[in-house]
């Protein structure tokens, strides 16, 4: 059995987070655009937040989603909600810039936001993804770069850059990983590219992919390593992106674990990783840790780290490149 450890889970934000101590008007900016993508993407991956819109639009829009329809499905939430009078029937069309300024990445407000997700009924996943963006930490003002050390072989080459990378794991009551859900975008290098290379550990049970493809062919590479193919959809011309949504699953039983790290061999763009725990098994100590390894040797950098109140840990970079980066603890 674990011990009991001396962590618990915080409020999201401490006080002088709330106090606005410590988040410049720039940083806001930036967090305010990283939700505004990641909105978008769920709006448009989700089928049923896809549907709910569709079936209020008159027409689409460029990028593939009605202004007018979003709005309407807001307008429909406050109306039933209470919140704003039936008698205002004006109010699709008085919302619909504050929609265009949100999904645009120009303002998205906390209000906004929660318009949004109570709206759409959204995934409590999506939501607290959506809240951490905005929210996010201090450390978004710089990447990561360059301290990887060591070549290790791959099976596939990389044909692609990641435009946003959202990864969730979680870590189950015996101090196991359990699963690590990830919302991916990728974009293609070359012309037909028309697979995505999932590189993990040995120790990973099965993959799913909800969305944006199906599962290829597998390789076991050796250097602690092991590939699946994720076929695409679609093949991509060069500068073409495609969403992934990919979950991964971990065998019960396995050992209790002590990290979690995410390897980069080019430039990724948009790193958002979080670690959540079972309420009644927190971490002793835990913290944000760089390596120069996909898998061996001690962190080059660490720094501690709080839970919140929902027992997670988040770090939101703006990129990385030759690096590894994740989360290490002790129990």
């Amino acid at each position: 059995m674990l011990p009991k450890a001396p962590l618990s889970c915080h409020p999201l934000l401490g006080e002088h987070a709330r106090a606005g101590g410590y988040m410049g008007g720039d940083e806001r900016s930036a967090f305010r655009s990283q939700t505004s993508w990641l909105l978008r993407e769920l709006l448009m991956i989700r089928p049923y937040y896809r549907r709910l819109w569709q079936q209020q639009a008159e027409r689409l829009h460029a990028d593939g989603i009605s202004r007018a329809g979003v709005a309407k499905v807001i307008a429909l939430y406050l109306w039933h909600s209470g919140e704003r009078s039936d008698s205002d029937t004006s109010l699709p069309r008085d919302i619909k810039d504050r929609v265009r300024r949100a999904l645009n990445g120009e303002a998205l407000t906390p209000q906004t936001l929660t318009w949004f997700i109570e709206a759409f009924g959204m995934d409590p996943a999506d939501e607290r993804a959506l809240r951490a963006t905005l929210v996010s930490d201090r450390d978004a003002r710089s990447g990561i770069s360059h301290t990887r050390t060591t070549d290790r072989e791959m099976a596939l080459r990389q044909r692609h850059r990641t435009i946003a990378l959202f990864e969730r794991y979680t870590v189950g009551a015996d101090g196991a990983i359990v699963s690590r859900r990830t919302l991916h975008t990728i974009m293609a290098l070359e012309d037909n590219v028309d697979v995505y290379p999932f590189n993990h550990e040995s120790t990973v049970g099965r993959i799913e992919v909800r969305y944006g493809g199906t599962l290829g062919q597998r390789y076991a590479h050796g250097d602690g390593l092991h590939t699946v193919a994720i076929v695409l959809d679609q093949a991509l011309a060069t500068g073409q992106t495609s969403s992934l949504e990919y979950i991964t699953r971990y065998p019960a039983g396995s050992h209790a674990a002590t990290e979690v790290r995410r390897p980069a061999l080019g430039r990724s763009d948009n790193i958002d990783i979080a670690v959540r725990f079972a309420e009644g098994t927190l971490p002793a100590t835990l913290s944000w840790a760089v390596w120069f390894d996909h898998h061996e040797g001690d962190p080059v950098h660490e720094e501690p780290v709080r839970l919140d109140a929902q027992c997670s840990a988040h770090r939101f970079v703006p990129f990385i490149e030759e690096t590894v980066v994740g989360f290490r603890w002790t129990w």
